[in-house]
C-alpha cells in the first residue's frame, strides 16, 4: 500500500528530521563527503543538496512505509513476507532481532545510492517491555510526571530494540464512550490532553533526539477522529469551527508547541473533508499557523479510504489529493520517512 504526503515539502520536513538526527557520519574512507553527509554543514543546506541529488523514484520510496519481521510465533521468527527495497523511507518493525533490523539498516546505508538510513516504527503506545496502565487509566493520576516517566522508560527499552518512533501519543477528545479508541487517549478534558499528551512527548523525545534513548513521538489522530458518528470507526464527523478550536485542536496545538517531531493524519471525513486530504487541518492550520516542520504519517489504510469517502476514483487520485492536502506519509504500509543509527 502506498501513502504520499503533501507536497514534497514533506519530504523535505523529513530529510530534516534524518539529516538532524541519524545521518551525520560520512561513509567510511570518503575522503570529501558530499555536503548531505556533512555534520559540520548547516541543516537547510544539506537538505538542498540530498533533495538535490534524489530522483523523482528515491522521493516516493521515501513516501512509502512496509510492516518488516514477524515474531508473534516461534515458526515465524525472523521471517519477512517479501524482500523490503532498502530504498524505502521506514519500516512498522514487528520483530526483536537485532541482526535482521540491522541487516535492512546496513542494506539502506551501503547499498542504495545516496544511503539514506530506515527509520524504524512501532505502537509503543503505554510501555514497551514494561507495560503500564492504559492512557486513560493514567489520566485518572492527573499526574504529568508519572505519564512522563512512564514514556521515558518506554522510550529507553524502545531504543534499546532498534525502534526509532513511536506511533503515541493519542490526544484525541474522547466523550463517546462507544468508540473503539477510547482507552488509548486521556479521556474527554482538552486542557488534561494537552498536558498529558506534552508529558508524553517529552518523556518519548527527551531534549534532544539525537541522543541516546530518544525515540520520535507522532501525535495522532489529526483531527476529530473521536466524533466518529455513532462511535464507528473511519465514520464521518460533524464538525463545527468551535468544537475544532476549542475542543479538538488544543491537545494537538500543544503537543506541536513541545517539539513533537510527527503528526498523524485520521481517518475520518471531516464534514465532508476527510482528514488525510485536508487541506486546511494540514497545512493552513498545522504548518502555516502552527509553524510545524515535523512531518505527517497518514494513518494505517487512510489514504486508500479516501476512494470509500467518495473523494478518490482510484489509488492514484488517492496519493495525489492527500499529497496536494499537505497530508500523511504512510503508517501500516504508505509512508514514512527515512531513520536512524546506522547498521550497528
Amino acid at each position: 500500500m502506498i501513502r504520499l504526503s503533501g507536497p514534497f515539502s514533506n519530504i523535505r520536513f523529513m530529510l530534516r528530521f534524518i539529516i538532524s538526527f541519524f545521518l551525520s557520519v560520512p561513509l567510511a574512507g570518503a575522503a570529501s563527503p558530499p555536503v548531505y553527509k556533512d555534520s559540520g554543514a548547516p541543516v537547510e543546506e544539506r537538505i538542498e543538496d540530498l533533495v538535490g541529488r534524489m530522483t523523482l523514484e528515491e522521493k516516493i520510496m521515501q513516501l512509502n512505509q512496509r510492516t518488516y519481521g514477524r515474531n508473534d510465533n516461534v515458526n515465524n521468527h525472523e521471517r519477512v513476507e517479501r524482500p523490503v527495497d532498502p530504498t524505502i523511507g521506514s519500516v512498522i518493525y514487528r520483530s526483536t532481532s537485532p541482526a535482521l533490523r540491522n541487516e535492512l539498516q546496513r542494506r539502506a546505508m551501503e547499498e542504495t545510492r545516496l544511503g539514506i538510513p530506515i527509520l524504524f516504527g512501532f505502537d509503543v503506545i503505554h510501555g514497551y517491555r514494561t507495560i503500564f496502565p492504559i492512557p486513560l487509566a493514567q489520566s485518572c493520576a492527573w499526574d504529568a510526571q508519572i505519564v512522563r516517566d512512564g514514556c521515558r522508560v518506554a522510550a529507553t527499552e524502545a531504543y534499546l530494540t532498534g525502534i526509532d518512533w513511536t506511533f503515541s501519543p493519542m490526544v484525541d477528545v474522547a466523550r463517546d464512550s462507544r468508540w473503539g479508541r477510547v482507552a488509548e487517549g486521556y479521556g474527554e478534558d482538552p486542557y488534561l490532553n494537552a498536558v498529558l499528551g506534552t508529558a508524553a512527548v517529552e518523556g518519548y523525545q527527551g531534549s534532544d533526539l539525537s541522543e541516546p534513548y530518544n525515540i520520535a513521538a507522532c501525535l495522532k489522530h489529526y483531527v476529530g477522529y473521536s466524533l466518529s458518528e455513532g462511535g464507528r470507526d473511519y465514520h464521518y464527523t460533524d464538525i463545527s469551527a468551535q468544537t475544532l478550536w476549542e475542543t479538538m485542536l488544543p491537545p494537538f496545538e500543544a503537543g506541536v508547541e513541545a517539539g513533537a517531531a510527527t503528526v498523524m493524519s485520521s481517518f475520518n471525513d471531516i464534514s465532508g473533508v476527510p482528514g488525510s486530504a485536508n487541506r486546511y487541518t494540514l497545512t493552513e492550520i498545522l504548518k502555516e499557523r502552527w509553524g510545524f516542520d515535523g512531518f505527517v504519517v497518514s494513518d494505517w489504510g487512510s489514504v486508500e479510504q479516501l476512494i470509500n469517502q467518495g473523494v478518490a476514483a482510484d489509488r492514484r487520485e488517492a496519493a495525489l489529493k492527500a499529497f496536494m492536502s499537505g497530508g500523511g506519509d504512510g503508517y501500516g504500509g504508505q509512508r514514512l520517512h527515512g531513520a536512524p543509527r546506522g547498521a550497528g
